[in-house]
């Protein structure tokens, strides 16, 4: 810093505050700008900070000196010097600082509101979310205007996330097995591919939904055949587990793959090496194998329905992609990514104020896909490049908050536990994530989907 306390990050430049790794710090983050939608969310830390202004500026930067900093974003509808968020013996606190158009905290204008963890403030057409404390990560600033030569799988502003995407580029360079956990739609396929292109390896990405293959096809499918091997074999084939020779095979829907196959696979696994169909002979295969399921495994394996053994080959390393819900603060940039896919005029396409406050509410029961569908189906409604509320579905126009009532059984279980855990520790959250091997920061999402108050705990 040669002894200058000022420090500047701007939009296409790297964060410059490189002690900001204060674990667990709260983080302040722009989301979505309405008017800019392919620009990508912004992260800012506030660790070494007292204070943050957000006000007007002709292009996106933050500028660090001593412990306030100021973010400014080119949105016209805030002024110069907009809002607030400034440390407080009972927590962070926003307020407006005479701004032309307020601010507003979840939707309900305000003048000054304490902040809890996801809150949403909302300032002229930009959306910023405020975050706290638990996850684990590098926790410095992160702008993803600077990141496209990074694969879209892995750019997040998420601690929890990246904290799972620096394990998987390391794992991936080492060539080890990967299982990749999650709900439907969280990207697990983007996530394989992106472990692929990080691994260096020379051969092809191929997908295989396990259970999409036909059944009486299916070991035909993934090891080949032999001409003539079964009825309708007029040619030999490779099969896919050879075509990702030196390469990466994806096992999507791992759980789905039959017993007998699971054998066949095994031996591909132990081995390196697989038996067409119809033949005599095996033949050596050098393929990294990275499998997906959204279910239980350890469950099907004391079922009976997936082998144990495949499961320690497969399993080398496990991670676990978090669902939508749980990573709302990457919206925008999902936003910023797909919307290239959908229109070639992404650039002009904007969000009124009301359809952002609807997409940052929605709950997403089926992830990134379900907004992928929902931005394709706006996109294709808009007459003048704006997506407002009436281009979004019923479903996410009628969202509410799930009632205690609205809980499925697991969930109420869950409460139970989680308040029974608060109870005997007084409220303290990291002991409750400890004894229930969870980070902190998942027991105060749980709280807060589960309404459980916390302070009720506290002495």
């Amino acid at each position: 810093m040669n002894g200058d306390p000022t420090e500047t990050v701007s939009e296409g430049g790297r964060p410059l505050l490189n002690g900001a790794d204060d674990d667990g710090a709260p983080r302040l983050i722009v989301v979505l700008e309405c008017r800019r939608l392919t620009a990508g969310p912004l992260r800012l830390s506030l660790s070494s900070l007292e204070s943050v202004t957000l006000g007007r500026d002709a292009r996106r930067h933050v500028t660090r000196h001593g412990r306030a900093a100021a973010i400014s974003v080119p949105d016209y509808e805030i002024s110069r010097k907009h809002l607030s968020v400034q440390r407080q013996p009972a927590g962070w606190e926003v307020a407006d600082l005479a701004s032309k158009n307020g601010i507003s905290v979840n939707g309900e204008p305000v003048r000054t509101a304490t902040l809890a963890d996801g809150d949403v403030i909302e300032a002229g057409g930009t959306l910023l979310m405020f975050r706290e404390d638990g996850a684990v990560g590098d926790n410095g600033d992160r702008d993803l205007a600077d990141e496209a030569e990074t694969p879209e799988a892995f750019r997040t502003v998420s601690l929890e996330l990246e904290h799972r995407v620096r394990q998987l580029i390391r794992i991936a360079r080492a060539g080890v097995p990967v299982l990749i956990r999650g709900e439907t739609g969280t990207g697990k396929e983007l996530i394989a591919r992106a472990v692929h292109d990080a691994s260096g390896r020379r051969g092809a990405f191929v997908p295989v939904n396990c259970g999409a293959l036909p059944r009486n096809l299916l070991e035909s499918e993934l090891f080949g055949h032999r001409r003539g091997a079964f009825s309708g074999a007029n040619e030999e084939r490779d099969g896919l587990v050879r075509r990702a020779h030196t390469g990466t095979l994806f096992l999507d829907e791992i759980a789905e793959l039959p017993e007998e196959s699971q054998v066949a696979l095994l031996r591909v696994l132990q081995d390196g090496e697989v038996r067409p169909v119809g033949a005599n002979d095996t033949v050596k295969v050098d393929v990294r194998v990275v499998a997906a399921t959204h279910q239980d495994l350890q469950a099907r394996i004391a079922d009976g329905r997936f082998r144990q053994d495949l499961y320690a080959r497969l399993s080398g390393f496990e991670a676990t992609l978090p669902p939508l819900r749980d990573r709302r603060e990457d919206i925008g940039g999902l936003i910023a990514a797909l919307l290239p896919r959908l229109t070639p005029h992404a650039d002009r396409i904007t969000l009124h104020r009301s359809a952002a406050r609807l997409l940052l509410r929605y709950g997403w029961p089926l992830n990134i896909r379900e907004l992928e569908q929902a931005l394709r189906a706006a996109v294709a409604l808009v007459d003048d490049g704006e997506i407002r509320a009436e281009h979004l579905s019923d479903a996410i126009r009628a969202y509410v908050l799930p009632s205690l009532a609205s809980l499925r059984p697991e969930d109420r279980l869950l409460r139970e536990r989680v308040i029974e855990l608060l109870r005997e520790q007084g409220g303290n959250v990291t002991a409750v994530g400890r004894a229930m091997g969870k980070a902190p920061i998942q027991i105060r999402r749980w709280c807060r989907r589960l309404q459980i108050d916390l302070a009720q705990f506290r002495a």
